[in-house]
């Protein structure tokens, strides 16, 4: 009888506490939240271009090439040849990729004050308007790299380089198949 007793008096503080303490401490909990601020944009031209710079030995490797082989000496220097004249367009329309980013997040801040999105074609515009000279630059010289890697690489090899360019986020054409 003693243990029943016991028993019941254990579960109505359980109860108790359950209903009534959860409460208390849910009280406490309420903070008054201060508003948080928006993040600060970070808008990625290069990325937005397509502008990428190999890593050589990690390229090699995931398209299957060794480094000791005549194919992948000529595929390192190919490479290399190619991050030097994408260094090179990157820094001599380094003022037009500094101010199209600086623009395209002055707007984004502005719409995260306001809500407008009134102005969103006119930037669109403008930034394509700037970018598409480098668009074109970048497009002949990835041209010019596909041509050169496809000759250099077997099919196997070739489907793997494509496969690491799509995870960059670099589009080349689909292999034939």
């Amino acid at each position: 009888m003693k243990k029943y007793i016991f028993l019941l008096f254990v579960l109505t503080n359980f109860l108790a506490h359950s209903q009534f303490g959860g409460m208390r401490n849910q009280r406490q909990r309420q903070m008054p939240q201060t508003p948080r601020e928006a993040p600060k944009p970070n808008y990625q031209v290069e990325k937005y271009l397509g502008i990428v710079v190999y890593d050589i030995e990690k390229a090699m490797k995931k398209s299957g090439v060794k480094t000791s082989s005549d194919v992948g000496k000529q595929f390192s220097s190919t490479l290399k040849k190619y991050n030097s004249k994408i260094r090179d367009i990157r820094r001599i329309n380094s003022f037009t990729l500094k101010s199209t980013k600086e623009m395209v997040e002055n707007f984004q801040v502005t719409v995260q004050k306001t809500g407008d999105y009134s102005d969103k074609t006119k930037i669109d515009k403008i930034m394509v308007d700037n970018l598409k000279p480098i668009s074109e630059t970048l497009k002949t010289e990835d041209i010019a790299l596909d041509k050169k890697i496809r000759s250099l690489l077997s099919d196997k090899q070739y489907k793997k380089w494509i496969k690491y360019n799509k995870k960059l986020y670099k589009i080349f054409p689909n292999p034939k198949k």
